[in-house]
């Protein structure tokens, strides 16, 4: 599950640190050589059960290859399966016109989307961000913001993404539940790998375990977010000021 750490780990340092120092969000850190070699193939077998990691590869993939656009879909498909890191590299793009076209409304409405958990490496670039908008662009933000909560928020993409991953570990449950072995492609060690066909595959307890924490960290902080009313949506200078105060 390293294979795609690099690319936001890269993106939520340059930011973060930018946002600490009072700085608008920084653009996305030129390594592309260095990142592009530390990423491995992204395991099909991970979109069976969480989609957003696996879309977020795909489109760290793509982007240090140089397929921007590709990316950027690859990321807004990931952020509908609830990926925090997917939102926040949307909101970076477009709040500075990164390999993308500036649009710091856009921007701050997926930072603000990123930022719901409260996750300290996403939080801090959300309330630098909306610290600097217009009154006009955040009246623009809001409007962006309400409509990509129909889609993105946690209230509808975790559920999505939450049911995903149960329906399918519901699948392979005999296997972890009772010592049975597992081949999920890119994910396991497939039987016979490297000429032995005596080499077994995964555990299904030990993959049942990996699943599970795998799970744990993609949803951490979800109980947490503050973005309250159902037929009201609040605007995002309430969240900032939440933010701020929390």
């Amino acid at each position: 599950m390293k294979r795609f750490c690099a690319f936001v780990l890269a993106v939520a340092a340059a930011t973060s640190l930018a946002a600490h120092a009072g700085q608008r969000p920084q653009p996305l850190p030129d390594q592309k050589s260095q990142v592009a070699k530390s990423l491995m193939p992204c395991p099909g077998g991970l979109e069976r059960f969480l989609p957003g990691d696996y879309y977020f590869c795909s489109a760290a993939r793509n982007f240090w290859s140089g397929h921007e656009g590709l990316a950027r879909e690859g990321l807004k498909e990931a952020a509908r399966w609830a990926s925090k890191p997917a939102q926040y590299a949307l909101g970076v793009m477009y709040f500075n016109g990164d390999h993308a076209e500036r649009n710091r409304p856009l921007g701050l409405a997926w930072l603000a989307l990123a930022a719901e958990r409260h996750d300290p490496s996403y939080e801090p670039t959300f309330i630098s961000a909306y610290g600097q908008v217009t009154p006009d662009e955040l009246a623009q933000a809001n409007a962006y913001w309400k409509e990509l909560k129909q889609t993105y928020a946690d209230d509808v993409a975790a559920p999505r993404a939450e049911r995903r991953f149960d329906r399918e570990y519901q699948q392979i449950a005999w296997a972890t539940n009772f010592g049975g072995s597992i081949f999920i492609d890119g994910v396991t060690v497939p039987y016979g790998y490297g000429g032995s066909d005596d080499m077994p595959l995964q555990s299904g307890f030990s993959l049942g375990r990996i699943l599970q924490t795998q799970k744990a960290m993609y949803f951490y902080g979800y109980d947490s977010h503050v973005f309250v009313g159902d037929a009201e949506l609040v605007p995002i200078s309430q969240v900032a000021s939440a933010a701020r105060t929390k």
